[in-house]
C-alpha cells in the first residue's frame, strides 16, 4: 500500500477510517445472522457478565449515541438474541439480557472468530500489539478530554 506524504498523525487518523470501513465490509460478510455492528454490541453486553447492563451502559462502552445503540439492540431483540428486562431494584430501569439463542451464536462462531483474529493479526508481534493498545487508550482519553472542553 502506497501511503500519501503526510505526517504520522494525519496518516493514523485516515487509517482509522479506512480500516473501519474495510473491517465493516469484512465483518458484515462474516456472520450470516448479524452485522458487525450488532456483533460489537453483543461483545460489549457480554463484558458485563455478572449483571445486565442498561442501554446507557452499552452506549457509553460502544462509543455511540443512545439512539444508535437502541436501534441495534431493538434489531437484536427482534431477532431473538437479546431480551429487555426490568431492573429488580429500580422498576423504571430497563436492562439488556442475552438469550440462549445469543449464547448459541457465540458458541457456533467461536472457532471461526479465533481463526479470523489469528489471520487479522498475523505477523504482528505481541509487543507491537501492546503498544497499539496503549496508544488507542491514550487517544480515547484525549477524545474524552476534547469532548469536555
Amino acid at each position: 500500500m502506497k501511503l500519501p506524504n503526510y505526517d504520522n498523525e494525519h496518516l493514523i487518523f485516515g487509517l482509522f477510517f479506512m480500516l473501519s470501513n474495510k473491517l465493516q465490509v469484512l465483518g458484515d460478510s462474516f456472520y450470516e445472522e448479524i452485522t458487525v455492528k450488532q456483533w460489537f454490541v453483543l461483545v460489549v453486553i457480554d463484558t458485563f457478565k455478572e449483571e445486565y447492563p442498561s442501554l446507557s451502559d452499552v452506549a457509553e462502552m460502544v462509543g455511540s449515541s443512545h439512539q444508535n445503540v437502541k436501534q441495534i439492540v431493538n434489531k437484536l431483540t427482534d431477532k431473538g438474541y437479546l431480551q429487555i428486562v426490568r431492573d429488580e431494584n429500580d422498576k423504571r430501569r430497563s436492562l439488556i439480557k442475552m438469550t440462549d439463542k445469543c449464547e448459541k451464536l457465540q458458541r457456533d462462531y467461536k472457532e471461526k472468530e479465533n481463526e479470523f483474529m489469528t489471520n487479522l493479526f498475523k505477523g504482528t508481534k505481541d509487543e507491537d500489539l501492546k503498544n497499539v493498545v496503549e496508544v488507542f487508550l491514550r487517544l480515547s482519553d484525549n477524545i474524552e478530554e476534547m469532548k469536555n472542553e
